[in-house]
């Protein structure tokens, strides 16, 4: 009995670290930002899912003026490393819209607010799922560096376009 006690203490002495793999936790420097001009101000998030990546971003646009503005999704576009990388996906959008996504119109001193991930980083739900309640999408994580929306905002034909980044960083705890 003594030597089945000494060989379950070994294994369990042996199997100690791997139960202590370390976690890697996405962050954000600075936590949000923020851009304001005459017409409108804006908010940028990255959102941390369930998990410790963070896959999504929360936009938060607030009309400053007394006329209507105009979110222009299919010009917007996500930024990677100061870069175009695609558009935005967000919760409407299909595989059947996602190349021409529709305005959003944020009313003379309202506002919107818009969960988005970038379309080059989603994976789609296989189009012959039995599960109709599952969103058509999934967001993955949002690669490290500098993340940020190229923002298109319409009003009066006019086109006004601002860029808000944020830096993401991956540590390992």
């Amino acid at each position: 009995m003594n030597k089945v006690a000494a060989v379950c203490c070994m294994v369990f002495i042996l199997l100690i670290p791997y139960g202590c793999a370390p976690t890697r936790v996405w962050t954000s420097t600075p936590a949000f930002n923020t851009i304001e001009n005459q017409y409108f101000s804006a908010q940028f998030m990255p959102l941390r899912n369930d998990k410790n990546f963070i896959n999504q971003f929360r936009l938060v646009v607030w009309n400053k003026s007394n006329t209507e503005l105009e979110i222009d999704w299919a010009g917007t576009r996500y930024i990677y490393k100061e870069r175009p990388y695609g558009r935005f996906i967000f919760e409407g959008i299909d595989e059947n819209t996602v190349n021409n996504p529709p305005s959003d119109v944020v009313p003379a001193g309202g506002n919107l607010l818009k969960v988005i991930a970038p379309v080059k980083l989603i994976a789609w739900k296989p189009l012959k799922s039995d599960n109709k309640s599952q969103p058509g999408f999934s967001a993955g994580p949002v690669p490290e560096g500098e993340s940020g929306i190229a923002l298109v905002v319409k009003q009066n034909g006019n086109v006004i376009r601002e860029t808000i980044t944020v830096d993401i960083k991956i540590e390992v705890k």
